[in-house]
C-alpha cells in the first residue's frame, strides 16, 4: 500500500484532488508547484488542505530517500525550466512509482517531458512508469477557460446564456478521477499507458443537456484508440457534479 507521495502539480485541478484523495487514505502527501510563485488560487487550495497532518506544502528540499509514487499533474503547465528538470529527474530517482497525468488534449507535452525525466533517471533506477490520459475533467477548482466553468459563472451571476460549444466526447468529474488513478496504481500494475473513460456512456449528453451546450463533432485522435481504456466509476450524477462545482465557485467569489 501507498504510504508517502510527492504531487507536483498539487494546485492544479487534479492534483489538488488527488491530494485530498491520498490524504483521506492517510498518505503522506508532499505537495509541490511547477511555479515557485503563489497565486492567489493555489493560496486558496493550500489553505483549505495546509492544516491537515497528512499533508505538507514543499519548497522543493529535502525528500524521504524512498518516495512511493510521484504524480506529475501536466495539463496546467507550459514549460518546466532547466533547473526544475533537474531537481524533478533526481526526484523520480527515488521513487518507486512515477505518474505523468494529463488530458488527451496534451499528449504531445505529456510525452515529452516524459521523456525528459526519464532520460534523467540514472541507469540503476527501478521506478515503474506509468502514464494516463483523461477526457473534460469537471467540478471544483476547473479552470476558468472551460466551458463548464463559464455556463455556471452565467448562472452564479444570473447573466443571459451565451452559446458555447464543446468538442469533448466524454466527461468525468474529478473526485472520481482522484479515486480511479489510487485504484488503478494498486489493481493494474501490468498496464502502464491509458485513457480514463466514464462508465456512463451518456454522461457528455447529460452534461450538455444540463447546460444548454452546444455540441461539436469531433472524432477520438488517432493516439487515443491505441491506447487501453480503463473505466472510472462514476459516484454522482452530472447533476451533483455540477452543484459541487457551483458551490465552489461560489463560495469563492464570496471570499473574493
Amino acid at each position: 500500500m501507498m504510504k508517502n507521495a510527492v504531487v507536483i502539480g498539487a494546485t492544479t485541478q487534479v492534483g489538488f484532488a488527488l491530494c485530498q484523495n491520498l490524504i483521506n487514505k492517510e498518505v503522506e502527501v508532499t505537495g509541490l508547484l511547477w511555479s515557485e510563485k503563489l497565486d492567489e488560487k493555489s493560496e486558496e487550495m493550500l489553505m483549505e488542505i495546509g492544516r491537515n497532518a497528512f499533508f505538507r506544502f514543499q519548497s522543493k528540499r529535502s525528500f524521504p530517500e524512498s518516495i512511493d509514487a510521484v504524480f506529475y499533474c501536466l495539463d496546467e503547465v507550459d514549460k518546466v525550466e532547466d533547473k526544475e528538470q533537474v531537481f524533478y529527474g533526481k526526484l523520480a530517482e527515488n521513487a518507486n512509482k512515477l505518474v505523468f497525468i494529463s488530458s488527451y488534449r496534451r499528449m504531445s507535452w505529456n510525452g515529452e517531458y516524459r521523456e525528459q525525466i526519464m532520460k534523467k533517471l540514472s541507469a540503476s533506477s527501478n521506478s515503474l512508469c506509468y502514464v494516463i490520459y483523461l477526457p473534460m475533467v469537471y467540478g471544483p477548482w476547473q479552470q476558468e477557460e472551460e466551458p463548464v466553468h463559464k455556463r455556471l459563472l452565467e448562472k452564479i451571476e444570473q447573466k443571459e446564456s451565451e452559446p458555447i460549444a464543446i468538442k469533448e466526447n466524454d466527461v468525468l468529474f474529478v473526485d472520481d478521477v482522484a479515486e480511479a488513478i489510487y485504484t488503478f496504481l494498486h489493481r493494474h500494475e501490468e498496464v502502464t499507458e491509458v485513457l480514463f473513460q466514464n462508465d456512463n456512456p451518456k454522461a457528455m449528453e447529460e452534461l450538455i443537456k444540463e447546460l444548454n451546450l452546444t455540441f461539436l463533432t469531433s472524432l477520438e485522435p488517432e493516439e487515443t484508440k491505441k491506447l487501453k481504456k480503463y473505466k472510472v466509476t462514476q459516484s454522482r450524477t452530472i447533476k451533483e457534479g455540477l452543484q459541487a462545482q457551483k458551490d465552489q465557485m461560489y463560495n469563492k467569489l464570496k471570499i473574493d
